[in-house]
């Protein structure tokens, strides 16, 4: 009954071991491609070229950019492009249909 005891022992021991050995390994492959990861994304965002992009003028229109050109030689946008010219007002694309038919339960 005594060799039995100490071959259990054994067994449970060493498949502790192993998988405590296993999970360092996973911890220590998920904490290398976090550390990648966030190194790609600082050197990504931290980029000096980044600087020179403008960002709030990337997706307008001819026209918006128009406006925008005028008031950032002035320095500010005015009331005045804001009400008549609609610079900050989003485009009305008119009422949208929803169709399908309703089944209630």
């Amino acid at each position: 009954m005594n060799q039995v005891q100490f071959i259990v022992t054994i067994v449970t021991v060493s498949l502790f071991a192993l998988l405590f050995v296993i999970g360092l390994l996973v911890m220590l492959y998920n904490n290398t491609k976090s550390r990648e990861l966030n190194k790609k994304i600082t050197q990504m965002y931290n980029d000096p070229n980044l600087a020179k992009m403008e960002y709030d003028f990337a997706a307008y229109d001819d026209e918006t950019a128009r406006m925008v050109s005028v008031s950032r030689m002035e320095g500010q946008i005015t009331i005045d492009d804001v009400l008549i010219d609609g610079t900050a007002s989003p485009v009305d694309e008119g009422i949208e249909e929803i169709t399908g038919n309703y089944k209630p339960d």
